[in-house]
């Protein structure tokens, strides 16, 4: 056995080597007067040696207990969350990175973009007291959030030995994971804000679309004042986005009142800006036919393009485009459900059954109007044949409509005609 207790394979007796820092006859002497009692238990720990290796003499791996690695996970565990707690106290400089990296950085945020859907969820209280219980209140929103949740929730997951089934709670992904960019600090809010409004794609409910423009393009008033209305322009407004308008499937109380939907705003915004991409969809329903949608391929024709059979959108209407750009319009709207009209229509009677003095009989007929695009042209930017709020479009020589890309709609029809004075809703 050498010094550290191991057992030296050998055809003869060894004795223990002596002790470097000893002289040689003294170990001898204290050895061999203790050989007889040692040598018992020196066979037996020889031996038991024996057992724990290869017939190679190589020492086999002992398998650690439960308790050694319970242990050394522990051990591992306390290293990682030091080292986490070092990193958190230690923070990282990230303005001192050169701008380059930094905008690898924001566009590495947007690798993998998902549609961020808007949703407003107004709650109808003050800070009084007595209006407590309404700030409390639960919405329908909230509900429905909720009942996700839970079902996320019961999610089962098999566990790697295929034996059990755990419940794992499963954490809801936010199609705005990188939004945090914008809340940092000003100079990374104006470096990282052109990124996030290009690549982040937001949708919204139709009748949201003029305050979002206010909430996130509030310089727009200013830059439209920079712009030259007519001949040419060197540059445009510095805005640039992404949009889908949600058209709901039933029009809501705003949508069907005598006013419309007011989108001016958002017309002159996409034509006058540098890289704006808008278009119009329907929320998600099962079993929807996008080529029989004659009402969201009649809205496409308001940025210039037309729905074709293949769902390829068309080359752009140059005329069209060319009036937004000149911001020659003063308000247009949509009524995708206008009001009914009530007429009376005199009852057919025979000759001899009235009185020649007698009021004839009539009856009230209610009569459908079907849902219409109102254009307003400027006073200074308007045609000879635009006099009235409602005019009557000329058809020859040439069809104006369908000269602008509004021939053969589907679902709308159109209205041009004159602002009245005063009448301006632009931004």
């Amino acid at each position: 056995m050498d010094d550290t207790g191991d057992a030296i394979m050998s055809s003869q007796g060894v004795l223990v080597p002596p002790s470097p820092g000893l002289p040689n006859g003294l170990f001898n002497q204290e050895t061999s007067s203790r050989e007889a009692a040692a040598l018992p238990i020196r066979k037996a720990k020889t031996h038991h040696m024996l057992q724990d290796r290869t017939g190679a003499g190589i020492k086999k791996l002992q398998l650690k207990s439960k308790g050694s690695v319970r242990k050394l996970v522990d051990a591992t565990a306390d290293t990682a969350a030091t080292l986490s707690e070092d990193a958190i106290q230690k923070p990282f400089r990230f303005m001192e990175l050169p701008g380059e990296i930094r905008n690898l950085v924001y566009l590495h945020a947007f690798s993998k973009p998902k549609q961020a859907l808007l949703v407003h969820r107004p709650r109808m209280a003050t800070l009084r007291p007595r209006t407590r219980l309404d700030r409390q209140r639960t919405l329908e929103s909230d509900i429905k959030d909720r009942e996700l949740g839970l079902e996320l929730s019961k999610t089962k997951k098999k566990s790697r030995r295929g034996k059990k089934e755990t419940k794992d709670a499963t954490k809801r992904e936010t199609h705005r994971p990188f939004w945090g960019l914008t809340q940092v600090c000003s100079q990374i809010r104006g470096e990282f804000r052109p990124i996030y409004l290009q690549k982040q794609e937001i949708g919204m409910d139709l009748t949201e679309t003029v305050e979002y423009l206010k909430t996130f393009y509030f310089a727009a008033p200013a830059e439209f004042a920079k712009l030259n209305d007519g001949g040419k322009r060197s540059k445009d407004m510095p805005f640039n986005g992404n949009l889908t308008i949600a058209v709901g499937e039933k029009p809501n109380d705003l949508e069907c009142s005598v006013d419309g939907v007011e989108i001016i705003s958002l017309l002159d915004l996409w034509a006058n800006s540098f890289k704006i991409e808008a278009g119009f969809g329907r929320y998600l329903k099962p079993n929807y036919v996008p080529q029989t949608d004659g009402e969201a391929k009649d809205l496409y024709r308001l940025f210039g393009r037309r729905v074709m059979r293949n769902r390829q959108c068309s080359a752009m209407n140059n005329l069209w485009r060319a009036i937004l750009r000149a911001r020659a319009l003063a308000s247009v709207t949509l009524h995708r459900k206008p009001a009914s009209q009530v007429v009376e229509i005199p009852t057919p009677v025979g000759p001899n059954l009235v009185a020649p003095h007698l009021r004839p009989l009539t009856r009230r007929v209610t009569i459908e109007t079907k849902p219409f695009i109102h254009i307003l042209f400027r006073a200074e930017c308007a045609e000879s044949w635009m006099t009235e709020r409602i005019s009557k479009v000329p058809k020859t020589p040439d069809d104006w409509l369908a000269l602008h890309g509004f021939g053969g709609m589907e679902h709308f029809d159109v209205k041009v005609g004159l602002a009245p004075a005063g009448l301006d809703r632009r931004t």
